[in-house]
């Protein structure tokens, strides 16, 4: 039996001296039937001369004139790809020589899923997990399982995950042809979790595989706790209660996100979490200014967005208990949200 030919996808905008090394970890892989796509988000920096210098025709590239978002980015490379799977990996990261090779190897004879979560450790603290698939938190906000956890052996089984991490992943083709790839409004962050819960309506298993290892530098490109990442994430955890959450849950989604901002405004005055990091470099007033750009942006596509809810809705092919199950199952605590870092 032919091996399946795998297309790598690396989406790049200013990479630096990253993009060269994460490319040397394809170019590195013992899967042979590997095709690697660059999409590149008009860089001003040379760090596409520099991969084109040294790999030239071995690399397949694509230029935009301006940073079109990792979403439509992404697109572009589903668009273009050759492969049987699509392997995404950012330009901060590098994959063992043999991660592809380990994800093909799993999912063989497992024709019913669509999407495989790697094993993502930081790429400074090799013993620190970044991610291994995500977590939900009932208001479309969500986090890698195991962030900032100590490698402790308790990821070292594979087991079924709600989505994989962006940052390394695999989708199969006919799961991208199913699902219909990125939703390209959302730009970047949490588009991932929005296309591996799609696939998950759609009847597309995902799984995480341990033996698929990812380093990864961490916010590299827009900084973890940056206006840009906040209004983002804010306005696209909106978008993907619309689209994702049951019918009950999403009435209630306003009491999570209010339970949130209480938990955060509680790490930010304790010196806690994420929140206490960004509220060192922001003001409230600059929080509520990016809170109330993110709403009224996430409120002029809701038209859309309910559209999308109703499209998929029916194409469900999950009954509506195996939908509540899945949100239950791997559902992010307020507490773990605000006060880890």
């Amino acid at each position: 039996m032919p091996l399946p030919r795998v297309t790598a996808v690396v989406v790049n905008w200013n990479g630096g001296d990253m993009l060269a090394e994460c490319l040397a970890s394809l170019f590195a892989q013992t899967w042979t039937e590997l095709e690697i796509l660059v999409v590149d988000n008009g860089s001003k920096d040379d760090s596409i001369a520099k991969v084109q210098a040294r790999w030239g025709d071995r690399l397949v590239l694509i230029r935009n004139a301006k940073n079109e978002g990792f979403a439509r980015a992404n697109n572009q490379a589903f668009a273009a790809a050759t492969g049987e799977w699509v392997f995404l990996l950012n330009n901060d990261a590098v994959a063992a020589p043999d991660a592809i090779e380990r994800l093909m190897a799993f999912v063989q004879d497992r024709p019913d899923v669509g999407t495989l979560a790697c094993r993502i450790n930081r790429f400074e603290e090799p013993n620190v997990f970044d991610s291994t698939g995500l977590l939900l938190y009932p208001d479309g906000v969500c986090r890698p399982r195991g962030w900032q956890e100590k490698d402790l052996g308790q990821y070292d089984r594979a087991e079924m995950v709600l989505a994989p991490h962006g940052a390394a992943c695999a989708y199969r083709k006919a799961t991208i042809d199913d699902v219909g790839g990125f939703d390209e409004p959302y730009f970047c962050y949490l588009e991932d979790f929005d296309f591996g819960m799609r696939a998950q309506l759609l009847g597309w298993k995902c799984w995480y595989v341990p033996d698929s290892r990812i380093r990864h530098h961490k916010s590299v490109t827009a900084g973890n706790y940056s206006k840009f990442k906040a209004y983002h994430v804010e306005r696209n955890r909106i978008w993907n209660a619309i689209k994702l959450l049951p019918r009950m849950i999403l009435v209630m989604s306003p009491l999570f996100t209010l339970n949130r901002y209480l938990m955060q405004g509680y790490a930010a005055a304790t010196h806690t979490g994420l929140s206490a990091e960004f509220m060192k470099e922001y003001s409230k007033l600059q929080l509520a200014w990016i809170l109330l750009r993110a709403y009224t942006a996430a409120l002029w596509r809701l038209p859309r967005m309910l559209r999308e809810r109703h499209r998929l809705s029916k194409r469900r092919k999950i009954s509506t208990r195996e939908w509540y199950d899945l949100i239950s199952r791997y559902k992010l605590d307020a507490i773990e949200l605000a006060l880890k870092f």
